[in-house]
Formats: C-alpha cells, structure tokens, sequence
C-alpha cells in the first residue's frame, strides 16, 4: 500500500469514528430530550419545575454552607482553638492528586464522570445535602440535571466532596482527612483516600457512633470496604498491579480526634501546659466584632485568625501558673469549703505577658474554661462589667507617676508614719509599726520598701482623682468602686480631689483593675510613656476558593496606634523607682542577673465574724507582681478566686505575699528570655524630673 493510500485509508478511518462519535452523542441528547419530553408530559407541575426550580440556591457560594475558623497562634503552625457550627474546611478539588479523587468517589459512584440523562448518582447526593429537605425523585432528577448543564464534573465533584459528612464529626474531606490521618487532604496517599471514600457509604452506625466501615471500631469491615472501592477502581483509574501493592494504611486513633466543630475553648484539670487559651478566643471575639465580623460570620466563614500568642510564652505562663500542672508554682493548694458546701478559699492565678514596644499580647492565662470568670479580664454579667482584683502595693507606680506629672520628685519627703485619718480609717504600712525615716521619707525610699502612707497622702493631696486619671491614661481602663460597681470604662473621671467613687486609698491599691489593664499600664511605663492598646490579633485571611490558599483580610487585624501619655522623663523616673525595688530585694538573681523593674503588692482578706460580718485580716486574700525586662512585661495575680478569704501559699504555708506571685512571674521571664535569647540589656536611668521641695508635699510644706 502506497503512502498515500494509507493516508486515504487513515483518514477514512478517522472520519468513521467521528461519525461514530457524533451518532452516539446524538443519540444521548435524544434519550434526554425524550425524558424531559416525557416529564413535561407526564405532569404540568413537573414540566413547569424544570423551568422554573432555579440550581442557583445549590451553589456553595449561594447556599453558604458553614465553614470552621481556625485560631492559630503567632507562628501560624500551633492551633489553639477551632470556632464553628460544622466541622468543616473546604479544599480545592485541583489541589488533590487525581487518584486521590478517584479513590474519594470510586465506592459511591465509578461511573460518575459517564453521562446520564438523569444525572449522576454523584450529583444527585450533593443536591440532598443542598437542599437538606424531602423532595420527589423526579426534583432531584432535574436539578441534578441542571446542575450538570452548569459546571463541570469537577466543581460537582468538589461541590460534594466539601460538603459530605465523612463520620468522626468531621464534614468535608479536608477535615475527614484531618479526623482519620491527622494531614491535609492534599497530602493524602490512594490508599489513605479509599478509607474516607469507604466511610462515606454510611458515616455513622444506626445509633450515632463510628462509621460501621470506621478502621478503628470495625476493622474487618473496614478493610473489606476499602478493598471494594479499590477494585472499583481497577480498569479505569488504577491497574490491578498498583492494586496489589497497596497495604491497609495506619489510621489516627478517635481518642485523640476532636470530633465538635468548635474546641480550644476549655481544658480539663492536668492537661498539658499551653492548652488554656480559652480566653484568648474571647479577645479574639470582642476585637473583631469591632473591625466588622460578628461572632456568628467568625463561627462560619472559614477565616483563619493568627493571634499574637508566642506558644512558649503561654505555655511558660500555664506551667508556672496554673494550680492543676504538677510543678507549678501553686501546686499543692487546699480548696476549702464551709459547712453548706460553698467555696470560701480557691487558690487561682492569673497572667499576662506583653510586648510593650506593640501591645501584642504573647500569652494570656484567666482560667481553664473560656465559658467561666476570666481572672485576667472584664467579664459581662447581666449587662454589667465584673472582675478585676484589688492591686495593692502595684497600684503605686501610678500614684507615683502622677505625684511627678504634678511636679513631686523622687527626693522630695512624704509621712509614712501609720496613723488614723480623721474618718477613722487605719493607714498602715503592711505590719511595719515604725519607719526609720519616720515623717520624712522620700518618694523613692518610700517606693522600694512599699509604704501605703506616703501614697496615702500623694492621693490626699493631688486628688485621687489625679491618680485614677493617670491609671487610665497609662492602660487601666477599668476600676471598681467599693460597691462592686465598673466607674472609669469610657473615660469618666471624678474630679481631683472628690473623694467619690474612689476616696485616698486608691493611692495604695483598694480598688480592683485586671491583670490585662495592670499589665498594659506597666508597659506604658516600660516604653517610655508610650500606650500600646493590648491586642490578640494578628492578622486575618479567608481561603480563596479556587486555590485553596488563604489570603488576608485587608482592613482588619493588628491596628497599632501609640500615644505619649506620660512625659518619658516621668516614665523613667518611675523605671529607676521600680529598679531600685527590684534590686532591694535582690530579685534580679532569680532571672539570671537581668536588669529588671518590678513592683509587688497585696491586699488583705477578710473573714467573717460570729455575726457573719466580714472582718479585715492580717492575712491576704491578693498578691500581685507587675514588671518588666527590656523586651518584655509581665504581670501575675495570685489570689482567692472564691471571695475575699485569705488563702495560703503552698510552698510556704503561709499567707500569699508578692514573693508568691514572684515565683510564678520569675519563672515566665527568665524561661522565655532564655527560650527567645533575649540579650541582657540595661533599662533607662534616672531622669530627675520634679522638685525636692514640692509645695504638697506634707513633709516638707506645713
């Protein structure tokens, strides 16, 4: 046969086969014209449904099906906590291996990519999950239809892959292959893809538990079931030798799957350091729903929240903090309870580490459980602000930048001799009868030995006001009155020298503020007067779902706006106060020989009386330790999470001191300094700000 020959006979042959193909696509679209003609005659109704009955509402984009929220922290690899309604996360179906498609489908529908004039079986289970509601087989039938006139066998395929339940409480097979593999669906091997394609047949048993072909609860059935949708496979997508060589996978065990769409938000008693992040999902709420996303879009919209969360910094804070941990700080505490059963002594704590240079909050503990008090923050019961602790002696150094601010320095002379005011309130110095410089000590000296009386007078003669308003400024943005009642929030202010809501003992800590607030006024101090808004967020992105990679959302997220609230100079002055108490107690030694500024106080407790009238005790019922390195600040409460009972120290057996939360706040700086390598660095020097002859200063001026 000549060349040409054979190329007339080729092309013969390839014009045949055209013909072929034309005849038997023509004979498709009769078999579904005369179905649908068959429909339209068969009922008015149905006829007129086909015309009518729109797929839009099957679309994902359209019918909104919920995703999860991923809550990451700063390294954006440690996951704490998953927020959602569904346990689901969608994953673009061109980012998974063909085979691993395949595999997905092969045991539900082998024949899904053929045609049919009623649809695929494929197709027709995605629009059961869509619409969720009885409906005729003849609806389903032409929306299933419908639906595959519009899109491509793929985006079907995704359509139902993203949307079916898998078992294990996982929805969609990027968190099927999380609950069965612990790995993304795009790393999936065949084998691997043909035990969620087998799960799919009946995702839970007929009371609700695993899967009856799930590999944990029933292993025979599960191998028999996935061998089926390989051997469904072979022919078309795989060879029987590639069949062959495949073995049973290694599965995750349920024990260690969450199974609920939502989880991060509390941790039982024991659980590993780092777990109790519970709150932090609750910043995460507030500081969003301010940017724009309400807690129910947060809840469903997919998003992935990268907080400011320095895994080793929490899990620092937790280790040392928490009393459930074995050797933590408060290990060993008594819970004690009165004779009707009700918690009198609860020994708790609560932290909080910031970058003071931002406000990036690096770890945050209140609690083990999200839903209950957070003892770090503001809490909202019945429209009403709760929380806060009283701080003590750390409420000084706001007292102490204020008395500067209005012209006082470290030098000029203060009483600090206990005494009894005219209202007959007792002001004392913590059990010290006698002070060496009696009537006329100086701001500093009466700083590092933690006198309540000079601050007493600072208060007295500035105004408390001055000294609440100066708290606010530096980051105390919320204080409690003697009645339980929130008066500062937004910005309220008493006048200086009311003595209503706070009187003159706000000079020395009387009235409650958070651990967050404490810490964040601290920080100002630490950055020169400069305020940073503390803030969870990072950064937020939603997976763009063509790609399946995640893109940030612009407008929202980290918003860092400092403001110059205290002259630095006053800021320094009060650093070189809180220095020179630091080294006093030679507490430097605990953290490696760094420069540090600390402040401690407590409040005392009290018990209640053969009258049931609560009695102030020489013990205490608060301990607090705020304070700072170069690179960080931190801030610890220790205290009796039940009331105002006094509670004791484990370690020492009696009642808790600032020594207490010095342990805890120690253990945070010098773990993480060395974690992080943080250089050892110099804090700023004295800045002399003020007169030693201040006119109010009671010392000095009659």
């Amino acid at each position: 046969m000549t060349s040409n020959e054979q190329a007339q006979d080729g092309a013969e042959q390839t014009d045949s086969k055209s013909r072929g193909r034309r005849r038997r696509r023509g004979l498709k679209v009769l078999a579904a014209s005369v179905a649908t003609l068959v429909v339209l005659v068969g009922g008015g109704l149905i006829g007129v449904s086909y015309y009518v009955d729109s797929v839009d509402v099957l679309v994902p984009e359209n019918f909104h099906p919920a995703q999860a929220t991923a809550i990451m922290a700063a390294d954006g690899k440690t996951q704490l906590a998953q927020l959602g309604t569904v346990n689901r996360v969608d994953v673009p179906m061109a980012v998974l291996p063909e085979k691993v498609r395949n595999a997905l489908i092969a045991g539900q529908d082998k024949d899904f990519f053929e045609d049919s004039f009623r649809g695929s079986e494929l197709t027709h289970l995605y629009v059961r999950i869509a619409v969720a509601a009885e409906m005729g087989s003849t609806r389903e039938m032409v929306l299933a239809r419908k639906l595959e006139e519009r899109y491509d066998k793929l985006s079907i395929m995704g359509f139902y892959l993203n949307s079916a339940d898998f078992g294990r409480g996982a929805v969609g097979v990027e968190t099927a292959a999380q609950a069965y593999f612990g790995k993304s669906a795009k790393d999936l091997t065949l084998a691997e893809a043909a035990v969620l394609g087998s799960v799919l047949k009946q995702p839970y048993d007929s009371g609700g538990g695993l899967s009856p072909f799930d590999p944990e609860a029933h292993p025979a059935e599960a191998k028999d079931r996935w061998g089926y949708v390989l051997a469904t496979m072979v022919g078309q997508w795989i060879t029987a030798e590639e069949k062959s060589t495949l073995e049973f996978p290694a599965f995750r065990a349920y024990a260690t799957v969450t199974p609920s769409a939502e989880w991060g938000l509390r941790v039982k008693p024991g659980e590993g350091a780092g777990q109790a992040t519970g709150n932090v999902v609750n910043h995460v709420y507030e500081e969003l729903k301010a940017q724009g996303i309400e807690p129910v879009a947060l809840k469903s919209g997919g998003y992935r929240v990268t907080t400011t969360i320095d895994p080793e910094a929490q899990r620092l804070l937790e280790q040392a903090a928490r009393p459930d941990l074995k050797g933590s700080e408060l290990y060993g505490r008594t819970v004690v309870r009165d004779t009707n059963g009700k918690v009198q002594q609860d020994l708790e704590s609560a932290g909080v580490v910031l970058d003071h240079t931002t406000g990036a909050v690096l770890a945050y503990y209140g609690g083990l459980d999200a839903r209950e008090l957070d003892q770090a923050g503001v809490n909202t019961a019945d429209r009403a602000l709760i929380g806060g602790h009283p701080p003590g002696g750390t409420m000084k150094v706001y007292t102490l930048a204020a008395a500067l601010e209005a012209g006082a320095s470290l030098q000029s002379h203060w009483k600090a001799m206990p005494f009894t005011t005219d209202d007959k309130i007792k002001v004392g110095n913590s059990g010290v009868p006698n002070t060496t410089c009696r009537d006329y000590c100086t701001l500093e000296y009466s700083f590092v030995k933690s006198f309540n009386v000079p601050f007493y007078w600072i208060a007295r003669q500035i105004g408390p006001g001055s000294v609440v308003k100066m708290a606010y400024l530096a980051g105390v943005k919320c204080m409690w009155n003697v009645d339980g009642k929130e008066m500062i929030s937004g910005g309220r202010f008493q006048d200086p020298t009311d003595r209503s809501p706070f009187d003159r003992q706000v000079g020395y800590g009387k009235y409650p503020i958070t651990v967050l607030d404490n810490a964040a006024g601290v920080a100002t101090i630490a950055n020169g007067g400069i305020y940073n808004k503390p803030h969870f967020v990072a950064k937020v992105e939603k997976k763009d779902p063509a790609t399946g990679k995640y893109i940030v959302v612009r407008e929202v997220g980290a918003k860092l706006e400092p403001q110059q609230v205290m002259r630095r100079a006053v800021a320094d002055d009060v650093t070189y106060a809180m220095t020179r108490a630091a080294a006093d107690r030679n507490w430097g030694a605990a953290v490696g020989g760094r420069e540090i500024a600390t402040v401690g106080g407590a409040w005392e407790g009290t018990r209640l009386d053969a009258s049931g009238q609560p009695v102030p005790t020489a013990d205490n019922s608060d301990a607090w330790l705020v304070g700072f390195t170069k690179q960080i600040t931190v801030a610890v409460w220790a205290g009796n999470a039940a009331g105002t009972y006094p509670v004791i120290d484990p370690k020492t057996q009696r009642s808790i001191t600032a020594a207490t939360s010095f342990r805890i706040w120690s253990g945070v700086v010098s773990g993480y300094s060395g974690a992080r390598q943080l250089p050892k660095e110099k804090l700023p020097g004295p800045a002399h700000v003020g007169r030693d002859d201040f006119p109010l200063s009671n010392g000095v001026a009659p």
